[in-house]
């Protein structure tokens, strides 16, 4: 595929996308999904960021086998990079079971189940709370995704003293429909968070878009 045709994927979502929608379009999407982002779109996000946050829990002492979660995993690029990288449990969550059934070939994540961010009270994910070390979540803080409601799914799976690692595209980080820096501080004074580190980064090496990677720890 083209890198014009792989960008007609990304076309389709914009601001006014509805969950049913966006469940609709990576199915549509889902086999040649990861050819087009990595080899036509250059996607290197998922490798920057697996990198950084091991970097970050290697600080902290944690082995290996420190309990991860992946919010908004679809095929498993993250997973692919923490399993290269030596980590033995890390587990996915994704709203497209089609995206799912990719990453289970890939044999990277210990479970995989299918779950929804920014829902109330963070009930959709159908996970308990507290349960993690860390969590990821990459590609998802994005046009036509997940809004800044979506930080509590974070907060609410991640032990205090845990870790968060995430990114938001640079091209709508100041938008005010997505409420992500607002939310960010108002996190930060409630002290549910605190921030430890903050990069820009490449996204696509095509075009050379960026994102903000951010780690929080959780308090």
């Amino acid at each position: 595929m083209s890198t014009e045709e792989s960008h007609q994927h990304l076309k389709a979502i914009d601001a006014q996308t509805s969950e049913q929608e966006l469940i609709e379009i990576y199915k549509s999407w889902s086999e040649t999904y990861d050819q087009d982002v990595t080899e036509d779109l250059g996607y290197v996000a998922p490798k920057y960021a697996a990198e950084q946050l091991s970097e970050k829990l290697d600080e902290q002492g944690l082995s290996k086998n420190a309990r991860i979660i992946d919010l908004g995993c679809g095929t498993g690029l993250v997973g692919e990079h923490f399993h290269k990288l030596g980590y033995t449990n890390v587990d996915g969550l994704d709203i497209s079971l089609e995206l799912i059934k990719i990453a289970e070939k890939k044999q990277v994540y210990k479970t995989l189940q299918c779950g929804y961010m920014a829902s109330d009270k963070c009930k959709d994910l159908g996970m308990e709370p507290n349960q993690y070390d860390a969590a990821i979540c990459i590609g998802v803080f994005t046009i036509g995704h997940v809004k800044s409601k979506g930080f509590d799914d974070l907060i609410y799976v991640v032990k205090p003293g845990g870790l968060v690692c995430f990114t938001i595209r640079e091209c709508i980080a100041n938008d005010p429909s997505y409420g992500y820096f607002e939310k960010m501080n108002e996190l930060c004074e409630l002290k549910k968070w605190r921030l430890v580190s903050k990069a820009n980064i490449v996204y696509h090496q095509v075009n050379n878009f960026k994102s903000w990677l951010y780690i929080y720890e959780i308090l």
